[in-house]
């Protein structure tokens, strides 16, 4: 029976330490030595029911250790201020669970994410100060408990200023939400409107729409006074300007520049670099001589010598097509033919970032990557005329 006892209240106690941190913190040294002596010094008593006897014990427990003077001296302790973060966001789960979706929700988190119900971490810190300088007395950890509900529901849901507000200081606490809020509205604007498919080619609008949302809020530049339906709607237009302009440039330009392979395959290799047509002592000069080389009329023979022109650094007419762009040029292979991922590149060129930096770092390398694609084959139709 006595094993049974201290079982069970080992059990209690560990998860009371596992949820409040409590040796952590320091209110014990170990948990089966205080579940020993708090089993031996209180057993249940006749007729006591479970339930009661687990409140009475941890009662008990928790006025020896003296937990109210326990609280007041690690106020300011970061631990201490990660449980109470750690209730909070428990409740406010809770809460969003439970409530009807509020509206700046629906134009500004994710489908099962909320920025409503969301703790940001300068509002915690707020809170944490308003309410805890003075620090209130806990006698136990279901006080505690109770306190920080009492502090989700008198606070949240967030006003919807407040988080427009924090859109506008470029808090990425928000902003990494709405971005995450944009990704399948972009994929379905693209797929009704411009027809364009693929991870990659989506991403590449998803980052352009995401930066340049991001500038129009943080920099003023929408309509006061400024809600999260101006923002969602601002997002909407620069998606609906970005599948336009695909469309034109289609329309312009057959030839689609997405659609040219550069990271090379073994099939690759062996059209373009095993063809000894295309090997450096038979490259044509720079006096025209091209036509031998390219069927203009097949769009596929251009793409290819495009591909054959750019990758071979002895053909005569290497230097010409990548001036000016060397070092843009250098990343791009190191991304298609070293397989180097964004943030590899990035670490490489520009230094270790993390986090919010390295995102933005990550989206704009690769932007310069789609525009030095654009501006390369542009520079090679010229050429092509040139040397014709």
């Amino acid at each position: 029976m006595g094993r049974s006892i201290e079982k069970d209240v080992l059990e209690l106690l560990t998860k009371e330490n596992e949820r409040y941190r409590l040796e952590r913190l320091g209110l014990f040294r170990d948990v089966r030595e205080e579940a020993a002596a708090l089993a031996a010094k209180f057993p249940p008593l006749e007729d006591e029911t479970f339930y009661d006897w687990k409140n009475r014990c941890l009662r008990e427990f928790y006025r020896e250790k003296g937990f109210s003077t326990f609280c007041r001296n690690n106020v300011r302790n970061p631990q201490f201020e990660a449980v109470t973060a750690s209730l909070l966001k428990m409740y406010l789960r809770r809460m969003f669970e439970s409530s009807e979706r509020t509206e700046t929700d629906r134009y500004l988190a994710p489908d099962s994410d909320t920025v409503s119900y969301a703790l940001e971490p300068e509002h915690f810190q707020e809170l944490y100060t308003l309410s805890f300088s003075q620090m209130p007395s806990f006698g136990n950890t279901r006080e505690l408990d109770s306190y920080c509900r009492g502090l989700a529901a008198d606070n949240f849901p967030v006003d919807e200023p407040r988080i427009i507000d924090g859109m506008k200081d470029n808090k990425g606490f928000y902003w990494e939400k709405f971005y995450l809020k944009l990704k399948p509205i972009t994929a379905a604007f693209c797929y009704q409107m411009s027809g364009l498919a693929g991870d990659n080619n989506i991403h590449d609008i998803w980052s352009d729409t995401c930066i340049s949302v991001n500038r129009a809020v943080v920099e003023r530049r929408l309509k006061e006074p400024v809600d999260s339906k101006a923002v969602i709607s601002y997002s909407v237009g620069v998606l609906k300007n970005k599948n336009k302009e695909i469309a034109r440039s289609r329309a312009k330009a057959p030839t689609d520049i997405d659609l040219i392979q550069y990271r090379l395959t073994s099939e690759d290799e062996e059209k373009y670099f095993n063809n000894p047509v295309t090997k450096p002592e038979n490259f044509p000069s720079h006096a025209g001589s091209l036509s031998s080389y390219i069927d203009f009329s097949d769009k596929d023979s251009v793409q290819g010598y495009f591909v054959v022109i750019l990758y071979n650094k002895e053909h005569p007419l290497h230097d010409e097509l990548v001036k000016g762009y060397e070092d843009k040029v250098q990343r791009m292979f190191e991304h298609y033919i070293d397989g180097l991922s964004y943030e590899e590149i990035v670490a490489r060129h520009f230094g270790d970032m993390k986090g919010k930096e390295l995102v933005k770092e990550c989206a704009r390398v690769r932007q310069e990557i789609k525009r030095l694609k654009t501006s390369l084959y542009d520079r090679y139709k010229k050429m092509i005329e040139k040397y014709r």
